[in-house]
């Protein structure tokens, strides 16, 4: 199974490889450790991510509201259209998707 890669480029992050229980807790540490040397208003790509679960999709939920609870935004681009039935389950779509933006526009 490939690893995934959480890399800073500015004031983005790109996340690609798998985004799953068998990752997170290894992403986890490091994307907390990295969203707090970004500016006020931050994204994080999820144009490279090859598989999203349910474990995925809390970790993300988590880095939002750990830039949410500084007074931050994390804008989510690249959203795989395989994570939409799952944003759309667990009612998640305006972290994912913020109001006025048309989803899967932009991403």
């Amino acid at each position: 199974m490939a690893e995934p890669v959480l890399e800073r480029e500015g004031a983005s992050l790109k996340l690609s490889g798998p985004i799953t229980l068998n990752t997170v807790t290894r992403l986890l540490a490091r994307g907390r450790a990295v969203l707090e040397q970004l500016p006020p208003a931050a994204t994080l790509d999820l144009s490279g991510a090859t598989r999203v679960d349910s474990a995925g999709v809390a970790m993300l939920v988590a880095f939002w509201r750990q830039r949410a609870q500084r007074g931050h935004h994390l804008a989510f681009t690249g959203i795989p259209d395989g994570l939409r039935p799952l944003l759309q389950m667990y009612d998640l779509e305006s972290v994912f998707d913020p109001p006025g933006r048309e989803p899967g526009v932009g991403s």
